[in-house]
């Protein structure tokens, strides 16, 4: 189900919007579009939403919606709360609208929801021979209506007359017919009351032509006669649900909405996936990037969702990983291949493959736990192979300019979302460069030298490319900056984040042009907050970030995540979408919201300011700003790495940057400290000792301690 901020539903994908409608008692009709309003999450994560505004002077309406299992099938509840909080009687009608269009307008890829029969059977709704609610709250009157011709039968005027259709039945050959469902509502100062209906979802999926079967028949019989009590005791048991199952993350920082944050999007990820298949949004993605999977399932690994990551790893090897190794880019929900556009020619997949089975290794079960996807990791980095000698054919590129700035590099593909058609995008050559580097490390691992020594000797031929490949394209170009493709040689600093983290491979690029590339982006960036300024951009940016975390300017870093997170929409609901404009109410594709591959990405950030597994040693506070340190400081508990589990506590007060470490980091793990805020401490002591060997940056020791204090 989606919910939007004006307290409409949509229960299923396709379904009809069903929107309340307040009437006073003078006739006056009000709804929430244009009024203030005010938005929450329930303990400021959990996927309990609400909107409230005020139809009318001393009066509040508060609409809330939240899921739970009922008898092995998922049900939404909704309740609109109205509460006098004026000084005298309030009385008047809440009309439940069944409107034959879904949430998402047609550039949304929404439009009409064809209602071309309903049924209201006393307490419940049926809409084309499915029940579509069932109503808790006694209703007072109800009527069904055609449009008729030119809209003249319309429900919307007789719901402004206050006077219903008598009909309980419709029918529209042009689907437009509609319902309502009426309320009275009689409140003394101070008093409340509250509607409440539930939507049985079911557990079939929808037909081919997307119709969802008859869900099976709801038993209210266990909850409490009053619809309120009722809404308050699942409510409380669906609130108890999420706060087992992710509000045990063991993270505090100053601002604590950066948590809430993170509880949120993993929230969503959840919510998102169909079965195993972790999807990025709830409307216009009914399929899974491996893409978004892996960036999801290195979210979910931290935060005690290990099982989600590895049934989808099983999922997606079975369906997604072919005989010739080649890592199909796209599933469908049922694990086909997705034929649409782009399948099977996104090769960042076969890296990405291989990134997500050791993310599994790495931070749940260790290398012996995915011992037997090691075959299709060697048959992925087969194909990679063979990509990149399609690029090494006498001859290849011959006629263009400059052909040597394809030599060695990847094949063309359409992964970078930015290419109608295939092109050498460096994109795919950091996710290759990953893959090879993970390859050879659970090689390594398992006991396969043969196969680490091939993968580390392959990394080393595409690294060596890549690097000529690049600074040839800047040449032939005339540019400064790092390029996004040795086609265009144009400009991408999101595509070129990927290099440096996760990738790790920041030495691949020329440094000079790296600093270029990231201060004109920041520029850009500071520029759309100039007054009247128009702008569109996606919130992938948010992997930006750590790019300034490993140019060494955390400041920089936090202002970006700032200011990129002010642009949640609402605010409060802790939803990004996959595109932002200036123009709130512009009518262009936003994608889907929430977009949980950009949750991802905020999740693989917020992590990534907190500490880094670099090859050698576990980076504690790289990319932490001196306010995360600042107050009672920040705390990390049970947080899985690849160097163990790290519990670490940080605080900066009267000059003195006091760290703990607890127990759970293997004890040969080298630690590098970064320093907030980059500046030459006088003293350092670890473990009671003094310390000399540190600078600016921070300090390298060669095991974990239990204490480090930093005076300045």
């Amino acid at each position: 189900s989606i919910f939007d901020e004006y307290g409409n539903l949509e229960a299923f994908k396709g379904a009809p919007l069903v929107q309340p409608i307040w009437r006073n008692a003078d006739g006056q009709t009000a709804g929430a579009a244009g009024q203030a309003m005010q938005h929450a999450l329930r303990d400021g994560w959990k996927p309990m939403p609400s909107a409230t505004w005020s139809p009318q002077p001393g009066l509040q309406l508060r609409s809330e919606v939240f899921a739970i299992e009922r008898d092995g099938q998922p049900v939404t509840f909704l309740r609109h709360r109205l509460q006098n909080t004026g000084s005298t009687k309030i009385e008047g009608t809440l009309s439940l609208v069944v409107r034959p269009m879904q949430m998402n307008p047609p550039w949304q890829n929404g439009g009409l929801s064809p209602i071309r029969e309903v049924t209201i059977d006393g307490q419940a709704l049926r809409i084309n021979g499915r029940t579509l609610l069932q109503s808790l709250t006694p209703v007072t009157a109800s009527g069904a209506a055609p449009f008729g011709k030119d809209g003249a039968t319309e429900i919307t005027a007789s719901l402004a007359a206050g006077q219903l259709p008598s009909t309980q039945q419709a029918r529209d050959d042009q689907g437009l017919a509609s319902a309502a469902l009426n309320y009275r509502v009689s409140l003394a100062p101070g008093s409340s009351d509250a509607i409440v209906v539930a939507f049985p979802l079911g557990t079939a999926a929808a037909d081919a032509n997307g119709v969802l079967p008859e869900a099976p028949a709801l038993d209210l019989a266990t909850l409490p006669r009053d619809a309120n009590a009722a809404f308050d005791s699942l409510a409380t048991q669906a609130s108890a649900d999420w706060q087992a199952r992710l509000g045990q993350v063991g993270l505090r920082l100053p601002d604590p909405s950066l948590v809430d944050m993170l509880r949120a999007q993993a929230a969503y990820m959840l919510i998102n996936q169909t079965g195993p298949a972790m999807q990025p949004g709830p409307r216009n993605y009914n399929r899974s990037f491996i893409r978004d999977g892996m960036a999801t399932s290195a979210v979910l690994l931290r935060m005690g969702e290990a099982r989600v990551a590895r049934d989808y790893l099983a999922w997606y090897s079975e369906h997604g990983v072919h005989a010739n190794g080649l890592v199909s880019p796209i599933l469908n929900d049922d694990g086909s291949v997705n034929t649409g556009f782009g399948s099977d020619i996104e090769y960042d997949s076969q890296g990405q493959y291989v990134a997500l089975v050791a993310d599994v290794a790495r931070l749940d079960g260790g290398p012996e736990s995915v011992r037997d996807y090691l075959p299709k990791v060697k048959a992925a980095l087969r194909f990679l192979q063979e990509l990149r000698e399609r690029t090494l054919v006498p001859g290849y590129k011959a006629d263009q300019p400059s052909p040597e700035r394809f030599a060695g590099i990847l094949a063309p593909s359409i992964s970078h979302e930015g290419y109608p058609s295939p092109t050498h995008s460096y994109w795919d050559d950091y996710w290759g460069l990953k893959g090879w580097h993970d390859g050879a490390w659970l090689a390594e691992s398992l006991g396969d030298h043969q196969t680490a020594a091939w993968a580390r000797e392959q990394y080393k031929l595409l690294y060596d490319a890549l690097h000529a490949s690049i600074r040839a394209t800047m040449a032939w170009k005339g540019i400064d900056f790092i390029p996004s493709s040795a086609v265009l040689g144009d400009g991408d600093p999101t595509g070129v984040s990927i290099a440096l983290d996760p990738t790790g491979a920041q030495s691949v690029l020329p440094a000079e042009a790296l600093r270029t590339t990231f201060a004109r982006y920041l520029d850009d960036v500071r520029k759309r907050s100039q007054p009247g300024a128009l702008y569109a951009y996606t919130p992938y940016e948010i992997r930006n970030v750590l790019s300034y975390v490993h140019l060494g300017q955390p400041q920089v870093a936090d202002e970006l995540l700032q200011g990129l997170l002010h642009d949640r929409r609402p605010l409060r609901w802790q939803v990004l979408a996959e595109v932002v404009h200036s123009r709130l109410r512009f009518p262009r594709y936003l994608g889907d919201m929430p977009h949980t591959w950009i949750g991802a990405e905020y999740g693989r950030t917020l992590f990534g300011m907190l500490m880094r597994e670099d090859d050698d040693a576990l980076s504690l506070l790289p990319g932490t700003p001196p306010s995360w340190v600042a107050g009672d400081g920040l705390a990390v508990e049970g947080l899985p790495t690849a160097y163990g589990t790290l519990q670490m506590q940080a605080r900066q007060r009267d000059g003195t940057l006091s760290i703990t470490l607890g127990k759970g980091l293997r004890s040969g793990t080298a630690v590098k400290v970064w320093w907030p805020a980059r500046t030459m401490p006088k003293t350092v002591r670890v473990d009671g000792r003094d310390v000399t060997a540190f600078d600016a940056e921070g300090v390298r020791l060669a095991r974990p301690f239990r204490t480090l204090e930093a005076r300045w």
